[in-house]
């Protein structure tokens, strides 16, 4: 009998342990400051180049961000067109967001390998995302609707949405980000970590860097600048890190002491290797 009180007790501690915890971090994740959006200066047919690397494999792919300025019902807006390629895969998206708030209005993404292809459309409007997916290109098309009355960005948007933060009055701010693994929305806080330091191909460089929170997986942006322009110079999603390949090609941007290995191995001149330039992605296409 003594056992099972004591039992009982000790569950009790547990839970109210774990909703104050719960409490703890809600409370703590809605004191930081909405985030406000810097209204970005893209010029049409803006391009960067990224070397895709993973840990203990090396590069793996190359991407291609480019910016296109168009209209959708009306609107003025940015398309945010990603292209990856590697030897056995192809990906690519088409994300179309409000060229003054960054909320989106719709992504496409196709994804290729060797198993087949398969296609995402998200739309947001009305107080609603719906996602429709496709697998093969005679694949049935499913739909789902998921209810999001307020204020909400797409995860394909999130590294080039970080660099328009407003972090003037606060070191910590947050949003809503909706992503298709697992059809969620999720509350992402943003830190400003301030300058860092960070080593691509033997040379050393100062960025600022922001880090966030993603299901449980730590992710990093870091912006720098580019010949006098704000954008991105490294992506850590924490399974792969983007490199923005401007770093190598004698651009003026902000460079630290360099490393003492002078000599370039064969990685170092694989990553200056001018890659195979991709078909261009879609102009806002929806696939299906």
């Amino acid at each position: 009998m003594k056992f099972r009180i004591l039992f009982a007790f000790v569950l009790l501690i547990l839970v109210v342990a774990v909703a104050l915890l719960a409490l703890y971090f809600t409370e703590k994740a809605s004191a930081t400051s909405e985030a406000r959006i810097v209204p970005p200066d893209w010029r049409n047919g803006e391009t960067y180049t990224f070397a895709i690397y993973r840990p203990a494999v090396g590069r793996i792919a190359t991407a291609y961000y480019r910016f296109n300025i168009g209209e959708y019902e009306g609107r003025p807006v940015y398309k945010i067109n990603y292209n990856a390629l590697s030897e056995n895969l192809t990906e690519a998206s088409t994300t179309v967001v409000d060229a003054v708030t960054l909320e989106p209005y719709k992504t496409a993404r196709k994804y290729k390998t060797e198993k087949g292809v398969s296609y995402v459309d998200v739309s947001y409007g009305q107080g609603k995302i719906v996602v429709r997916r496709k697998s093969g290109e005679e694949g049935e098309i499913r739909e789902t609707i998921i209810d999001f009355p307020g204020r909400i960005f797409d995860y394909d948007e999130v590294m080039w949405l970080i660099q328009q933060l407003d972090f003037s009055n606060d070191d910590r701010l947050h949003f809503a980000l909706f992503s298709t693994v697992g059809d969620q929305t999720i509350l992402v806080v943003v830190r400003n970590m301030g300058k860092s330091s960070f080593e691509f191909s033997g040379k050393k460089f100062q960025a600022t860097r922001y880090s966030f929170n993603l299901n449980l997986v730590s992710q990093e942006v870091w912006i720098g600048e580019i010949d006098g322009k704000k954008t991105v110079v490294k992506y850590d999603t924490g399974e792969n890190t983007f490199y923005n390949l401007a770093l190598l090609k004698g651009t003026k941007v902000e460079e630290t002491k360099q490393s003492a290995s002078e000599e370039k191995t064969k990685e170092e001149e694989k990553v200056e290797e001018k890659p195979k330039e991709p078909a261009p992605p879609g102009e806002g296409k929806v696939y299906f």
